[in-house]
């Protein structure tokens, strides 16, 4: 996927993985790490950003040489305050859109009466 990606269109790669499956799978970390560093040792213009970093350069597109120095780039991350729970209720859900499927959504919150979905975004069946 990477090299469709890199060698046609250049449309950024989403890369969507749990972070609790990766620390219960650390054979799939250390070989998605190595595969990271292989990308990134291979490849000078290939950047790992959020999708909201993609937005942000899309928004205010710099040149390769510029990238480096984007601002909205530099920013980190700073996690304030305590977490909203240490243990999430876990629901097991049902949505209209996937009959017969069980789907396990862990919240801090209440659970909701369904699976959240596009026409149900708080899953209590309003739309």
């Amino acid at each position: 996927n990477f090299d469709r990606h890199y060698d046609k269109n250049r449309a950024p790669l989403g890369l969507y993985f749990h972070a609790a499956w990766l620390k219960n799978n650390p054979e799939f970390l250390d070989a998605f790490l190595y595969w990271i560093d292989e990308i990134l040792a291979n490849h000078n213009d290939v950047y790992f950003v959020t999708m909201t970093q993609v937005i942000q350069w899309m928004q205010n597109p710099r040149t390769i040489s510029e990238a480096k120095n984007f601002e909205p780039w530099r920013e980190k991350c700073v996690v304030e305050g305590k977490p909203a729970c240490w243990v999430p209720n876990t629901c097991k859900l049902t949505s209209k859109e996937i009959p017969g499927e069980t789907i396990n959504l862990q919240t801090c919150v209440r659970c909701p009466n369904n699976y959240p979905w596009v026409n149900d975004p708080t899953g209590d069946g309003f739309f």
